[in-house]
């Protein structure tokens, strides 16, 4: 499902009414018809206090360009199934009650009125088309249904198209803007939605379809990451399998500091399918790992004494057979460990393609890479990276990515070019980025992931799916997706505090099974 900004929005409507005669009036009756017939879905599955149309009180609130058109056609067809319907048109301040004109003298108390008694009230005011301000009189229209809503937590706001007020490309919203229970988006999701505050004011997200042919797309970018798409990147599972077949993954990962990150990683490698986890470890820290980490094996490392290409040398010569690496989580910063990490690139990068484990860099790797400039020039081909912000940040040699929104997309969408990376750069909307702009976005956020430890699973997770052969800008969206599946696992028992990382691991395989289940939309 693409993801498009507000100039290619438009671009898709006019190149349908000039290449396939789709004009406004007919895209508007689509979109219409879509909107209202996924509301009535959502009535019929979700709304246990009404069930039926023909039992709900609708107002709608008629904006005067496209998204008020679109509003209007909603509510013809939801009077067809039988619903009651009032609409306020704004700009003329025009009253309809149950297909009765209201006198404009009466307007206001008749709108009170209605705001009091309905059941659902439909946001069609302003859609993509806002840049400036709402109007005061807007503004003190939506806050008296804010208000109302406060008072009965019964009342549902649907946000045709995206709540009015918000800034479809970068998520800001006007102070006016008001929430809506669903967002019911036509087309296509737009990209504001991904972006803070905008993604708070969504509520839940369906996308109506307007009838757009499928070739208008094919030179968009961004994807929205969706059940149906993770589920076609799953790796196979024959049959005829051994643990070779799903691979093996060697991490570089811990340190007496900070032991749990390498089993994090390690364990999530497996549980998201590997066939074999591997950790690299120092006489010192086996007996830890050893007592926690049964599934694995052990790569024994010589300790620090001996010197930083020794001990690269000794992880090289293990990595035969290896298809993927991880490094960075839990390794602690210093030189001696940037000089490892210096000397592993080196040795992967000099050889041949098709013996190189796909790699994977995280946390601490990113923070010693980050000391060197021009530190993206050592990396070898098709490498991973997965920094959150402040990683980011320090990738970026002190520039702050914690600024605007959409600041933060156009520099991952940079940077993966400059890097010729794959880039995840993790928030509560992670961005997956590959070298050429091609971009997918996670709309599923869930608070319970700010928690130590889980960007560890993450790119363990990362790192399993390499070793299953799937590319690593898939890898990445499916690890990325399914991470943020488990966590709403968890949540469902535990609820969204005290989610540790190490709960995340039982739930991948869940998650992923799940998936295999129930998201390929033509089983």
């Amino acid at each position: 499902m693409h993801i498009v900004s507000v100039d290619e929005m438009r671009l898709l409507e006019t190149r349908a009414a000039e290449e396939y005669g789709l004009t406004s009036p007919i895209l508007m009756e689509n979109a219409g018809k879509s909107a209202a017939e996924i509301l009535a879905r959502y009535i019929a599955e979700k709304d246990s206090q009404h069930r039926s149309i023909d039992t709900i009180e609708f107002l709608v609130l008629v904006g005067p360009g496209n998204n008020g058109g679109d509003g209007m056609v909603m509510a013809r067809y939801l009077a067809q199934w039988g619903g009651h319907i009032s609409s306020f048109r704004w700009r003329e301040q025009q009253l309809t009650i149950h297909g009765e004109p209201v006198a404009a003298g009466d307007v206001p108390t008749r709108l009170e009125e209605v705001v009091k008694r309905c059941d659902y009230v439909l946001d069609a005011l302003l859609g993509t088309g806002r840049s400036r301000p709402l109007p005061d009189s807007m503004r003190s229209l939506l806050g008296r249904v804010g208000q109302e809503r406060q008072k009965r937590d019964t009342l549902r706001i649907i946000a045709v198209d995206l709540p009015t007020g918000m800034n479809a490309d970068t998520g800001e919203v006007d102070p006016g803007t008001i929430a809506g229970d669903i967002t019911i988006t036509l087309a296509c999701p737009k990209q504001g939605f991904f972006f803070f505050p905008g993604r708070d004011y969504m509520g839940e997200l369906y996308v109506g379809d307007i009838g757009l042919p499928a070739e208008l797309e094919s030179n968009l970018h961004s994807e929205m990451l969706t059940a149906e798409l993770i589920y076609t990147l799953l790796p196979h599972r024959p049959l005829n399998s051994n643990k070779g077949t799903f691979g093996k993954v060697m991490l570089y990962c811990g340190s007496p500091p900070y032991p749990g990150s390498a089993f994090l990683a390690g364990n999530a490698a497996g549980r998201s399918g590997a066939g074999l986890v591997t950790l690299a470890v120092t006489q010192q820290m086996l007996p830890i790992y050893a007592s926690a980490f049964h599934e694995g094996t052990f790569s024994l490392l010589p300790e620090e004494a001996a010197g930083s290409f020794e001990r690269a040398s000794s992880i090289m010569k293990s990595l035969e057979g290896y298809r993927a690496l991880l490094i960075g989580p839990g390794l602690g910063q210093s030189p001696y460990t940037r000089e490892v990490i210096l000397e592993l690139l080196e040795s992967l990068r000099a050889l041949p393609d098709e013996e190189r484990p796909q790699l994977v860099i995280d946390a601490d790797g990113l923070n010693n890479l980050s000391a060197l400039e021009l530190w993206w020039t050592l990396l070898p081909k098709g490498t991973v990276i997965t920094p959150h912000p402040g990683e980011m940040g320090r990738l970026c040699h002190g520039l702050k990515v914690s600024g605007g929104e959409i600041d933060r997309l156009e520099l991952a969408r940079r940077k993966a070019e400059q890097w010729q990376v794959t880039l995840v750069l993790k928030g509560a909307c992670t961005i997956i980025i590959e070298p050429g702009g091609r971009t997918r976005i996670n709309w599923q956020a869930n608070p319970a992931l700010a928690s130590a430890g889980t960007g560890d699973v993450l790119a363990g997770m990362i790192a399993g799916l390499l070793a299953q052969r799937v590319r690593p800008f898939d890898a990445a969206s499916a690890a990325v997706y399914l991470h943020t599946a488990a966590s709403e696992l968890v949540s469902a028992e535990i609820g969204e505090t005290g989610l540790l990382a190490s709960d995340l691991l039982a739930q991948i395989p869940r998650a992923i099974s799940k998936l295999r289940a129930g998201g390929n939309p033509d089983e």
